[in-house]
This record gives C-alpha cells, sequence and structure tokens, in this order.
C-alpha cells in the first residue's frame, strides 16, 4: 500500500486536516505508514486505533517516578505490548517535536537538549482495544496538560507528580498519525517492523504482555542512573550553601552576588537563570547538569512571543 498523499490521508490517523496535509510530506510518517502497511496485511487501522505510545522521559528515570507511570497505566486499563529503552539525541528532540518546537523559546530548546539527553528514556507501546475514540487520544488526555498547574486528579501527571511544564515526566503520542510517526522517528526500520509484528500477532494473555519486560527495564535504568531530586527549592538551597562557603577570597564579591541573586529567585523577584549559573561559575560553585536543568526548566517562558506553532504543541519538550 502507497503512502497516501494528503487528500487521501484517511480521518482515523487525525482528525486535523492541517495535520494530514503536513503529515503527507513527512519523511518519518510516510516510513512508519510504509512498514505497517506492509506488515499489517490489512490491518493498519486496527492497529492504530488500539495503540498508543508513551516515552517517559529522563525526569522520570531520575525521580523515580518510572514504576508509578507503569501502575498507573495498567490500573488505568492499557496492556503493555512492548518496551524498550531509547537514547534520544538533539536531533531526535528536533524530529520528534518539530511542529512545536518552532514557537518554543531558545531557553526551552537548550533546556530540552540538556534534559531529554540526561540519560536513556523508556520508551512503552500500550493497547486498549474496544474503545470508541482511537487509544492514543485516551492516553494523551489521560496523561493530561505539560504545565502541572492544569493538571487535575485522575490525570497521569497530576497522580504520579511532574515538576513543571517540561519536568512532567511522560511524553504521549497525540493521534494515530502520531503513533506511526513518532515510532519512526524513535526506531530504525528492523525495530518498527518487529514492534508491528508483535503487536498484531500477539495473543491474550500474560505470554503476550510486555509488562515484566517493562519493569526490568525500570529496574534496569534506575540502577546506572542515579537519583535526582528535581524541586527548585532544594537546587537554590544547595548553590546558597556553596555560596555563603565561598563568600571569603578572591571570589567574594561573585558569590555574595549569587547569595543576592539566589534571594531574588526565591523571592520571585528574578527568573534569570543563566544569570545564576554564570556567577556561580564566577564563584567557583559546581553547578551539576541536573541542577542546571532544574533551574532552566523551572524559571524559563518557554514561547517566542508572537509566534504559533505549526501545529497544536504537546508541550513536552
Amino acid at each position: 500500500m502507497a503512502t497516501p498523499s494528503a487528500p487521501e490521508i484517511p480521518a482515523f490517523l487525525s482528525k486535523l486536516p492541517r495535520k494530514r496535509s503536513l503529515y503527507a510530506a513527512d519523511t518519518y510518517f510516510r516510513e512508519g505508514f510504509e512498514d505497517l502497511a506492509a506488515i499489517g496485511d490489512g490491518r493498519v487501522e486496527q492497529f492504530c486505533h488500539d495503540h498508543a505510545l508513551l516515552l517517559l522521559k529522563p525526569d522520570a528515570v531520575v525521580a523515580r517516578r518510572l514504576g508509578a507511570v507503569l501502575h498507573w497505566v495498567l490500573a488505568y486499563g492499557f496492556t503493555i505490548v512492548w518496551a524498550a529503552t531509547v537514547t534520544i539525541d538533539r536531533h531526535g528532540i528536533r524530529a520528534l517535536w518539530q511542529y512545536g518546537l518552532n514557537a518554543a523559546s531558545r531557553d526551552r530548546r537548550d533546556a530540552a537538549d540538556l534534559y531529554v539527553t540526561a540519560c536513556e528514556c523508556l520508551l512503552l507501546l500500550l493497547a486498549l482495544p474496544d474503545r470508541t475514540e482511537p487509544a492514543s487520544l485516551v492516553l494523551s488526555t489521560a496523561k493530561g496538560p505539560a504545565d502541572p498547574v492544569r493538571c487535575r486528579p485522575g490525570q497521569l501527571r497530576y497522580d504520579v507528580g511532574s515538576f513543571n511544564y517540561q519536568l512532567n515526566l511522560v511524553h504521549a503520542a497525540d493521534e494515530p498519525a502520531d503513533l506511526l510517526r513518532e515510532l519512526a522517528v524513535l526506531c530504525n526500520h528492523e525495530t518498527r517492523a518487529a514492534v508491528y509484528r508483535r503487536s498484531l500477532d500477539r495473543g491474550p494473555g500474560p505470554a503476550s504482555d510486555g509488562r515484566s519486560e517493562a519493569f526490568a527495564l525500570v529496574d534496569q535504568l534506575e540502577a546506572v542512573t542515579p537519583e535526582v531530586d528535581l524541586e527548585l527549592d532544594q537546587t537554590l538551597r544547595e548553590l546558597a550553601a556553596a555560596a555563603d562557603s565561598r563568600r571569603y577570597g578572591e571570589s567574594a564579591a561573585a558569590a555574595r552576588e549569587l547569595s543576592a541573586l539566589i534571594g531574588r529567585v526565591r523571592g520571585r523577584g528574578s527568573r534569570d537563570w543563566r544569570a545564576v549559573v554564570r556567577l556561580a561559575e564566577s564563584s567557583g560553585v559546581p553547578v551539576s547538569r541536573w541542577q542546571r536543568i532544574v533551574l532552566a526548566t523551572h524559571l524559563l517562558d518557554p514561547y517566542l512571543p508572537g509566534t504559533t506553532s505549526l501545529l497544536p504543541d504537546s508541550s513536552n519538550a
């Protein structure tokens, strides 16, 4: 089956005409669709309706929320079909969130490069058959918004506890078209083909359930990745204590300026995370990668003023 052109992309893949038009010329979507069409034996719509894709990001790993996310997903009624660890580089970030990052501020893009590449992620293919809505739409709604302030009880990000606009634990493919496209971004042809075959050929029962595989990968990721406190107040306390210890000597002036700036940040009088990092470096205060991530993601303005994203922004990067 050939990849459909823009007017031919069926509505079961996306309810957004703008997305169907853009994806008709999108290499990742085309390859994902072509692989499924070659393997699906007429079951393309069935696969797209019954499955969802969930990415557990590095913040979920270091905050030790992976297991809680898996338990939430299973309690909601999803089946874990397949699980794998994936490494995402800066090119993968721009491919995955291509249609939203055009409206992202430079701070947000830089922060995404820092945290998404910090360690491996956990990727899950989920199934939720026998529902009116496609599984991807169900999951996209159930995960909750990117902004924790807008999340509500019963949504994944609220129940498990996200930290800020970017450190919100998970990313989900919004619609079936995104499921195919994002599998193509995150997995090569051989892996995609194996995933499609596994999902379409699996039978009922525990033998075809990927939950044990997923929980084993949780243990593996947590064994090699140190735990991190992702709260802003904790990072500010650590940096303030380090600055206080350097208030005398060659870097005393910079250390005092750093202490004053941290005070303003705590009092909501400043959001200048880059100045915090710069003064820390001038003071000889070490700033770890995750401290830098916490500062940036909690304090940055995510949007580029006056710019609209190419597609409704899932706001996960």
